[in-house]
């Protein structure tokens, strides 16, 4: 379990449609597009477009956004998990509605917090 995470069990299924993991790096400069409006709990995603036209959406507290331009003030992997009802997770970081979650197997990427509940 990763430091500061607590156990989650899904209770929704997701199946992530992003099959592969898009990594920005601190310093790296990016396009930065619209915010995401269509959930009021996922605030302050921002598509963003880097060098090579890899593209995803990141959250704002990352970067540094002047205009049409930001540059990552952190890491950031891009990657969601695919998750099935029943499975655990530990979930450290939680931010704008969505968690940094590692499954049993190691696999780590991002999951809606709605899709899990936590165990205590």
């Amino acid at each position: 379990m990763l430091q500061d995470s607590k156990p989650y069990r899904v209770i929704t299924e997701y199946i992530s449609p992003y099959l592969d993991s898009i990594i920005f790096h601190e310093g790296e400069s990016v396009q930065v597009g619209i915010e995401f409006v269509d959930d009021p709990e996922w605030k302050s995603w921002i598509r963003c477009k880097g060098d090579g036209g890899k593209e995803a959406w990141c959250p704002g507290e990352y970067l540094d956004i002047f205009g049409d331009a930001g540059i990552f003030i952190r890491d950031y992997d891009a990657k969601e998990l695919t998750v099935y009802i029943g499975e655990i997770l530990s979930v450290g970081e939680q931010l704008n509605g969505f968690g940094a979650g590692v499954k049993d197997d190691g696999e780590c990427g991002w999951i809606s917090m709605k899709c899990l509940e936590e165990l205590v």
